[in-house]
């Protein structure tokens, strides 16, 4: 109860802070997916890749536009323009401070927004740049921020709901394969996690009909992603 009592209370602030967004002159700041599962992840995510934290800044841009800016040396890319580094600029400040001519506080990042530290090794699914702003977010916010650490990986929902709704072929299914799985929320065994990410996309499971939400049934209706093209991406 206390998990889904947390996600709630965070796409609850994140629907705030969408509605605030729109409400101002920086239409079109935040883009918000619900959570969803692996599937969707998989299929919606502009690009996806793992690497490791390398700078986290902060700033106020020229429109008066907060945000916290983030670059990852890349180690594996799956879909996506990415390669060698990716900067990218979230809404939302690190920390409170106060605005050039003092007048103001300028606030942090409301809570649901992923936090990034220099180190982190992650895997990333990232929703396009917003049109107007630029700034870009995991999709599903947290839910599209995965850490990995001594055995385990998680995103910061604990990865609530990540396999959720999950059918695959009977002849990708393996022991690994079947408890990550039936992992309802927790960490998981980085290896097998991974395993299963590359192969979705490598392979095409979702386009291919191998892999589906068990609620739709076994009915191929978009094509899973494709692998990512040899070009260099960065903050658009």
């Amino acid at each position: 109860m206390m998990k889904a009592h947390k996600s709630g209370r965070v796409w609850l602030w994140a629907t705030v802070i969408l509605f605030l967004a729109m409400a101002g002159r920086h239409a079109a700041a935040i883009t918000l997916a619900p959570p969803g599962n692996l599937i969707e992840m998989l299929t919606h995510s502009n690009a996806i890749f793992r690497g490791t934290v390398t700078t986290v800044t902060d700033g106020v841009d020229m429109r008066g536009l907060t945000y916290t800016e983030v670059t990852v040396k890349v180690s594996e890319r799956l879909v996506g323009r990415v390669s060698g580094t990716y900067t990218f600029r979230q809404f939302g400040l690190m920390a409170p401070r106060l605005s050039e001519d003092g007048s103001r506080m300028l606030l942090p990042a409301p809570e649901g927004l992923p936090k990034y530290a220099v180190g982190e090794d992650v895997l990333l699914f990232m929703n396009a740049p917003a049109r107007i702003t630029g700034l870009q977010s995991p999709y599903g916010l947290g839910a599209g921020k995965f850490v990995f650490g001594p055995g385990r990986v998680e995103n910061d929902l604990s990865n609530t709901g990540l396999f959720r709704d999950i059918s695959l072929d009977a002849s990708l299914m393996t022991n690994n394969v079947s408890r990550l799985l039936g992992t309802d929320y927790g960490a998981v065994n980085p290896d097998d996690f991974m395993s299963v990410v590359r192969r979705a996309v490598h392979e095409n499971w979702i386009g291919t009909c191998r892999m589906w939400k068990t609620s739709a049934g076994r009915i191929c209706r978009t094509p899973g992603p494709k692998p990512a093209v040899p070009q260099f991406g960065g903050a658009e």
